[in-house]
């Protein structure tokens, strides 16, 4: 009688091999489909309120207003379907932060969002319109799987998906195919749709822990009062989707607010249920550079989590080999240390240590690798910062400032990859609102010129970052076409606000360290 893995080699083996894959692969997204049919369907709700908010415009009723207005909310109750399945208490601040102040302006609610609508349209529009290039890559890179939609390519071939005068490849581990793979059976513009749909609910989602976070800490959001929280939460929502990297993410229709749901929520749900890190090795397995989070449970010594984490991430490889064996030997023998893969590391949008110090060293602005003077320089950076970074997670977890320990280690994360595109850096509000939050009133408390420092940097970085790196190389050239070689301004002007970010972080992990040893606050 044949054992499990006689079973499995007959299946594997026989004419049904891609009916057998198929449904392994579809075992593996259920979750994840689980999560973008909530989103979806949050999305689809907050659309509705807000459409709505034009009747309500009109309407004398106030009952039936205040029930119209409420739809608006409900977009949150599908955002919250998806917190719940990693477990994220989205309402962390207390419940009488709202109540002790006026009720909001009715007036003002309104305003806002016709102005939130317009804009999140205004850029779902265009990214159905002329946008959705790099889902090409994931949509046709899971094609390659089963040949669907007449693909006729190997996943890592370089010439997938034709680009202008070149082409783009897949990047990503095997398991990230897996994990797309519904997406190569159905339309390119509805698996488009159901991306961008889930990007805007990862983003409300991600704005209600900003505004939870921040009125949790005791301060206040500009006119949150005036507007009331679900308002507050739709216009950062939108002041996201403004941000550079969120802009040109949702313009790509890029997969990394899907990295930032399972690292956020994986590092702000209670680990009860499941051990901390799960989520983070799955990340992991889908795009390296998560991996780097590890370091939260390595600092906080919870061997456990640190387990789990790299238990998660082995098994996302174990089941690359497993469903495909040819394209995961072909990724981790060749493919995930060329570098030459992902693109020109001098390209104006690089915002790793190696992309912005070879913007400003302008050691040849047409060089597609640095010289070993620059990667030494690099190396030492890095160095810096990671320990700087590892040295300070306690101390912030003492004072249960947990935005800045998320936020510091994705600044070490973006930094550390040889290439980090802008589009990379959805953790940019995240990192912003622990800097006015948690380190201005707390590291930076003294009115010092390291304070100032601190404020001048701030503004220097975080503006230059929102407008974007790549913006600013096209603005002081003068042209979008062929930033790979662009002037010597140009690429001074890409490489300066991270710079700025760099220096303001180093700053930042100072003043920590300098107060590490203040009382804690009262209550803890």
């Amino acid at each position: 009688m044949p054992t499990f893995h006689g079973y499995f080699e007959i299946a594997y083996n026989s004419q049904y091999k891609v009916i057998f894959l198929y449904l392994i692969a579809l075992l593996l997204v259920l979750p994840l489909l689980a999560v973008w049919t909530s989103a979806l369907a949050g999305g689809l709700l907050l659309a509705a309120g807000a459409a709505a908010i034009a009747a309500a415009w009109v309407n004398a009723d106030l009952t039936q207003r205040g029930l119209i207005m409420g739809l608006g909310a409900g977009g949150t109750a599908g955002v919250d379907l998806l917190a719940v399945g990693i477990g994220v208490n989205l309402a962390a601040a207390p419940a009488a932060a709202d109540a002790a102040v006026p009720g909001p302006s009715r007036a003002w609610q309104i305003g806002a969002w016709v102005v939130v609508v317009a804009v999140v349209g205004a850029q779902l529009t265009y990214s159905m319109l002329v946008g959705g290039l790099d889902f090409s890559v994931y949509r046709t890179g899971a094609a390659t799987i089963f040949g669907s939609d007449g693909v006729r390519a190997d996943l890592y071939d370089r010439d997938l998906v034709p680009l202008g005068g070149g082409f783009l490849p897949f990047t990503y581990p095997p398991f990230a195919a897996l994990i797309l793979l519904p997406f190569a059976f159905i339309p390119m513009w509805l698996g488009q749709a159901i991306m961008l749909a889930f990007s805007v609910a990862v983003a409300w989602w991600f704005a209600a822990i900003v505004y939870d976070y921040v009125n949790h800490r005791g301060r206040r959001i500009p006119f949150q009062d005036k507007l009331g929280r679900t308002t507050t939460i739709a216009v950062l929502t939108a002041v996201i989707l403004l941000s550079g990297p969120w802009r040109r993410g949702i313009g790509l229709v890029q997969i990394n607010p899907l990295i930032m749901l399972l690292v956020l929520g994986d590092l702000l749900r209670p680990a009860t249920r499941l051990p901390r890190g799960f989520f983070i090795g799955i990340a992991g397995g889908i795009k390296l550079t998560p991996l780097v989070f590890g370091l939260i449970p390595l600092m906080r010594k919870d061997v456990k989590g640190v387990l789990t984490l790299g238990a998660s991430f082995l098994g996302t490889i174990a089941l690359g080999f497993l469903l495909l064996p040819h394209q995961a030997v072909q990724f981790w023998t060749s493919a995930v240390s060329d570098p030459t893969r992902v693109g020109n590391i001098n390209y104006p949008d690089n915002i790793s240590v190696q992309g912005w110090l070879m913007h400003l060293t302008l050691e040849g602005y047409h060089a597609q690798m640095p010289t070993a003077l620059l990667s030494g320089l690099h190396w030492l950076l890095i160095a810096v910062l990671l320990v700087g970074t590892a040295a300070v997670i306690p101390v912030l977890d003492r004072r249960g400032m947990r935005l800045s320990v998320i936020g510091l280690t994705a600044f070490l994360m973006l930094e550390m990859s040889p290439i980090s595109w802008s589009h990379h850096n959805t953790w940019l509000p995240l990192i912003v609102a622990a800097f006015l939050v948690d380190a201005l009133p707390w590291a930076f408390r003294e009115r010092d010129w390291r304070r100032t420092a601190a404020q001048v940097l701030a503004w220097a970085a975080f503006v230059g970052l929102y407008y974007s790196p790549l913006w600013l190389a096209a603005t002081v050239a003068g042209t979008t076409e062929n930033l790979d070689y662009v002037s010597r301004p140009a690429q001074i002007a890409a490489g300066l606000p991270m710079l700025a970010h760099y220096l303001l972080v180093l700053l930042w992990i100072t003043q920590i360290w300098r107060h590490r040893h203040d009382p804690l606050p009262a209550g803890k």
